[in-house]
């Protein structure tokens, strides 16, 4: 049943980037963005991402939302997400991003910038 399901084309709709955010390329844009989290460790990290609420999925949500900086945190995520799509089987992503949390940061240079 495994291989059948894998071998299954799929499609991603209204999917927001920023939730594809894994806690190794994480902790990899906020040390490279010399960015402090709360986390000693990636092992820590991913325990943070058993979540058991709203408020719980939000804290991590915008904590990831603030290493995310530049054009190359950007690229990073996109390729990371879509190398899991490829893995998946993907064929369509309606992929999303939510601008309000970058512009806060004044929005220039933080690779959503048009």
């Amino acid at each position: 049943m495994k291989e059948l399901i894998a071998a299954i084309p799929k499609e991603e709709l209204h999917f927001h980037l920023e939730c594809s955010l894994k806690p190794e390329l994480l902790f990899k844009i906020a040390h490279r963005n010399k960015i402090e989290i709360p986390f000693a460790s990636v092992d820590e990290l991913r325990r943070a991402y058993k979540l058991s609420n709203l408020q719980e999925f939000l804290d991590i949500y915008y904590q990831g939302m603030n290493v995310v900086q530049t054009e190359e945190d950007c690229f990073d995520l996109t390729m990371a997400y879509l190398d899991r799509c490829a893995a998946d089987n993907v064929k369509h992503v309606e992929v999303f991003f939510d601008p309000q949390g970058h512009t806060a940061r004044g929005g220039a240079g933080n690779g959503y910038d048009a």
